[in-house]
């Protein structure tokens, strides 16, 4: 494979053990023709699947992870047979990443390593022997979320995977890594879907593991037990009253991993007036090279149109009570690629409709304000970088490497 295959390619569904191509399909951004699966095959091929639970089998747990372990390293450093889109080695999976999701070398290769290191803490976390079948339904911010298939397939678990319709090629590299290396295709689906079939995909599955922001959280469909929703995230970091500040560090919270991960800080929040320090941050998040890419805290590129839509998201929510303190417009256009820019916004209260609100680029809102305003939103958040203060309420800090 010399580059990214597009036009009229169609990367098909993987179903009871063989490729399929569905009649419905989608263009995804900058790559081929993805097929979509219709509600009557989820359902029928659950069902299907349900019945044959006898005859399907998947090896021991040493054995899993040992395959694991070869399909990890096959995806980070090999050579890939990606179905329809032919062998696929590391340097065109990351020209890949770069048409589709503009994701720099350097990030797909940090991802790909983190996608190791996050099958090493699996393999050391008590046996999980769920079996049954799990749904693992995967976002468009960030492929590490793969680690959610990993955990699902070490449990010993059939495991549906239903890509991003904006980002399915990793995912696609993934399956096509287990098959390399001997992982039982009759355990592995790969089930690209339109929204509205995300329901029928839940009711015909054991388990499920979903990826997803502040619209997904509310969707009635993912009221069930079985459910893991993952995200959003929230992330938040609280500065004490007499607490340093290292702008370096604040800058690393907000802007590594290009601001995709739900650990990504999004609020800062500060017993104290904030300006001061948050200038010194703004200065380090202008000092970013979006091109080339920094090589501490590379950013990912965007379609303009999609650009265009989340600067203008980001303007109308700005008033009252907001200002941006970095000095770049938050639109950048260099070499023919689009950046949305690291950007750090002041707001005068913890109500203001930017606090708490999670996109997936790098921008974060600072506040000053008292312990009680600093306990609302450590409330709202997933994560904390880290609390300051021990009157706030127990929120899960941020570990090191955290990507959801």
């Amino acid at each position: 494979m010399t580059g990214l295959v597009t036009g009229e390619t169609v990367l098909p569904l993987l179903r009871a053990g063989r490729w399929y191509r569905s009649l419905d399909t989608v263009p995804v951004p900058g790559g081929p023709l993805l097929s979509l699966a219709p509600e009557i095959l989820v359902r029928d091929d659950g069902a299907r699947l349900r019945a044959r639970r006898a005859a399907t089998t998947v090896p021991p747990r040493d054995r899993r992870l040992e395959l694991l372990r070869e399909a990890v390293a096959l995806f980070r450093h090999g050579r890939v047979p990606v179905e329809a889109l032919g062998v696929q080695d590391a340097g065109d999976f990351e020209e890949a990443m770069r048409a589709t999701a503009g994701l720099p070398p350097a990030l797909v290769r940090r991802w790909s390593a983190m996608l190791g290191e996050r099958l090493e803490e699996l393999a050391k976390e008590a046996a999980d022997e769920s079996g049954g079948l799990t749904l693992v339904s995967l976002p468009a911010n960030t492929f590490t979320c793969l680690e959610g298939v990993l955990e699902a397939a070490l449990s010993g678990a059939a495991v549906w995977i239903r890509p991003s319709r904006r980002e399915p090629l990793s995912s696609a590299r993934l399956v096509g890594a287990l098959l390399s290396v001997g992982w039982p295709p009759e355990t592995l689906g790969y089930y690209p879907s339109a929204p509205r079939t995300l329901p029928a995909m839940i009711r015909a599955t054991d388990r499920q593991i979903v990826y997803g922001g502040d619209g997904l959280a509310a969707e009635p469909a993912l009221a069930t037990p079985s459910l893991d929703l993952r995200g959003p995230g929230r992330a938040c970091v609280i500065v004490g009253a007499r607490e340093p500040v290292d702008p370096e560090d604040l800058a690393d919270r907000i802007a590594r991993d290009a601001g995709r991960f739900c650990t990504s800080a999004s609020t800062v929040v500060c017993l104290r007036a904030a300006e001061a320090d948050a200038l010194k941050v703004a200065a380090v998040l202008d000092g970013i090279s979006l091109d080339p890419p920094d090589p501490r805290r590379p950013q990912a590129s965007w379609a303009e149109a999609d650009a265009a839509r989340m600067a203008a998201f980001v303007s109308e929510r700005l008033a009252p009570g907001g200002r941006v303190l970095t000095r770049r417009p938050l639109l950048v256009r260099s070499g023919g690629m689009t950046f949305l820019a690291p950007t750090l916004v002041h707001v005068d209260d913890v109500g203001h409709p930017l606090v708490g609100c999670e996109l997936p680029f790098p921008l974060a809102v600072v506040v000053s304000t008292d312990e009680a305003g600093a306990r609302g939103v450590a409330a709202g958040s997933r994560f904390v970088h880290p609390a300051r203060f021990a009157t706030v309420p127990e929120v899960p800090e941020v570990p090191e490497g955290a990507s959801s």
